[in-house]
């Protein structure tokens, strides 16, 4: 009965370990298009990361006049870097290994009406992983070895939103019903906002956020015309348009 208890056992863990080693086989630390660095700071080729203008200085800092800088903590590297709240836009921070770190350009983020912050689903965004010090013969500091990836906020097609000014669908106004047909679009999570970016658009078409799906009703009959709106969902925005059509 004990040699079973203890193979049982065995088994177990022999199983959970192998479910963990192939989930850790999965994942790609660096993918596809992944750039690596030697990034030496202000004293040994000031070597700036991409076609960024960021640099390490020699205190050892990554420092910037143009991208803001956010430190995203320790990461396995690439693909474990998200996006930042960007609430904070440092033009320096410090430079650790094994930390992530998320550059992007200002004017790509906006802020909404709840005070929250996002960037544009089709910005360009620096995700970068040090992988350690470069030292010279006396052991000082003179860069750090980088790998870096230029892409977009969002990185798996599993978390896509509608891609920008692109159209979402139709709203109707059903006469013969005398109301609105819905239209709707599902997200992730329910961390959804609207921004109109005409007043009379506001007038024209209501919303609603249901679970995690954003719901689209006109408020009357109306003209035939496209409406452009904002929508944002958690750290990211897309601008999309609402195809107005009467219909009997």
């Amino acid at each position: 009965m004990e040699t079973k208890k203890v193979l049982g056992i065995l088994t177990s863990f022999l199983f959970t370990f192998c479910i963990s080693s192939c989930n850790d086989d999965d994942f790609n630390p660096f993918p596809e298009g992944t750039s690596s660095l030697y990034m030496m700071n202000e004293d040994n080729g000031k070597i700036t990361l991409g076609n960024s203008d960021v640099y390490i200085t020699n205190e050892g800092n990554f420092k910037s006049h143009n991208f803001p800088i956010f430190d995203m903590g320790e990461k396995q590297g690439i693909s474990d870097i998200g996006l930042p709240d960007f609430i904070n836009m440092a033009p320096e921070v410090a430079v650790y290994p094994k930390h992530g770190y998320v550059f992007c350009s200002p004017s790509d983020v906006r802020t909404f009406d709840s005070q929250k912050k996002a960037i544009r689903e089709n910005a360009d965004v620096y995700r970068v992983f040090v992988e350690s010090w470069i030292e010279n013969k006396d052991g000082e500091k003179t860069g750090a070895n980088v790998y870096f990836l230029l892409g977009k906020p969002i990185q798996h097609e599993s978390n896509q939103m509608p891609a920008w000014e692109s159209g979402i669908g139709t709203l109707e106004w059903d006469f013969s019903e005398g109301k609105s047909k819905e239209l709707s679009v599902s997200f992730p999570s329910n961390d959804i906002e609207v921004s109109f970016i005409d007043n009379k658009s506001a007038d024209i078409i209501s919303y609603s956020i249901k679970n995690n799906t954003l719901c689209f009703l006109l408020n009357e009959p109306t003209y035939n015309r496209d409406h452009e709106i904002l929508i944002r969902h958690k750290n990211v925005y897309t601008s999309v348009y609402i195809t107005v059509k009467a219909s009997n």
